[in-house]
């Protein structure tokens, strides 16, 4: 089935969860109003009756995703975690059949996801039917109706991640696996519900939409704060090689395959405060990349989200990923603004107890693991 694009339907959902999304950051593209009670009048069905949705950020005040790390301790194992989150672990079969692990170090830069590997934020819409495909559906069993705009899809190309919000209350739906069907339908194989007014995290061993237990649409780079000028809030990352079995909150599982001493998901990191950003350069060709006004306006704001609210590792990917809110950002921002950056331009902030993840069970059966240490801890 091909991913159909939006449309003026779906761009009108769009603006919707783009208002719905904002963290204070109204006003025009210059960011000349910043206040935060600013209401949209927004109508995702017909014209019959508006829906005021106050711009607002996701989650609470002193949620990990609202609060700033520019003054908090550095973890003193920072520079080891960092470094081993460089190492990217892949395996290979031989013609024998056996499996051998490769390791390499990674030296891209910082990339920033707006098509491929990012999530859809749709809202409004027609009453669609949602049907899990498995039996463990998650929060999914007593949610099988969400309003979805038609022409809004998942792309199950890159784990169908699909984010749906219920603009009249505070909760989001996240799903994994989804895809539209024939008729108009969306399954998928795993939901989690997230309360907008929450702590934007779990307790340890519960499981979500991404492998480690938080939000897809957590973290996201939105189309409004980048014309505004201002992020503020914590951005989410993927590193090469995130720490295996082992996670801190915010995060509440993991899905990280590298060396048990690394960097583990849910640790929050932050551009050090005394890095200059080069202008960014052509993996290939080592030539400059010519940035627009505009290109270099947002690559700031984000540069300064990830001094003062930092990064929480969210995932593994390939090279150092940033990620922006899908079909809306790509004619704002090209990705490669940040590319002259590289994970050992980040610091650790000091992290709380580390938890082993054991699959299947519950969060009264976690128990923080001691501190780490290069000599305790394994590779």
């Amino acid at each position: 089935m091909n991913t159909r694009r939006r449309g003026a339907a779906g761009a009108l959902a769009l603006v919707v969860i783009s208002a719905l999304a904002l963290a204070g950051c109204s006003g025009d593209a210059n960011g000349s109003d910043r206040s935060s009670d600013l209401e949209v009048l927004v109508n995702p069905t017909d014209a019959a009756g508006s829906v005021a949705v106050p711009e607002r950020r996701f989650f609470a005040a002193d949620s990990p995703w609202n609060s700033r790390i520019d003054g908090a301790p550095a973890d003193k194992r920072s520079s080891q975690m960092i470094s081993l989150a460089r190492e990217r672990v892949g395996v290979t079969q031989s013609a024998d059949g056996s499996i051998h692990t490769q390791r390499r170090i990674v030296n891209e830069g910082v990339y920033i996801n707006t098509e491929r590997w990012t999530t859809a934020l749709a809202a409004g819409g027609q009453p669609t039917k949602l049907v899990c495909r498995q039996l463990v559906c998650g929060d999914g069993a007593e949610t099988t109706t969400l309003n979805v705009p038609t022409d809004v899809d998942p792309d199950p190309r890159y784990d169908g991640w699909f984010t749906i919000f219920d603009i009249d209350q505070p909760v989001a739906y996240d799903l994994w696996r989804a895809r539209r069907e024939d008729d108009g339908s969306i399954s998928y194989q795993f939901m989690r519900k997230w309360d907008l007014d929450g702590s934007g995290f779990q307790a340890p061993q519960s499981v979500s939409a991404r492998g480690s237990g938080l939000p897809l649409f957590a973290g996201l780079i939105r189309p409004k704060e980048l014309q505004a000028g201002l992020i503020n809030h914590a951005l989410a990352i993927s590193v090469p090689g995130p720490a295996s079995s082992v996670f801190v909150q915010p995060a509440s599982a993991t899905d990280g395959n590298g060396r048990i001493s690394s960097l583990p998901e849910g640790a929050r990191i932050r551009l050090k405060a005394n890095i200059e950003v080069p202008q960014p350069t052509d993996p290939v060709t080592g030539k400059p990349i010519k940035m627009t006004p505009q290109q270099q306006r947002m690559a700031d704001a984000i540069v300064a989200a990830l001094r003062t609210y930092g990064a929480i590792v969210v995932d593994r990917a390939a090279v150092p990923t940033l990620y922006a809110q899908r079909d809306v950002t790509s004619d704002m921002i090209a990705g490669n603004e940040l590319i002259g950056l590289h994970l050992d331009d980040f610091e650790v902030a000091a992290m709380g107890p580390r938890h082993r993840f054991t699959p299947g069970s519950s969060s009264a059966d976690a128990t923080p693991l001691p501190s780490a240490s290069a000599s305790s801890e394994g590779n």
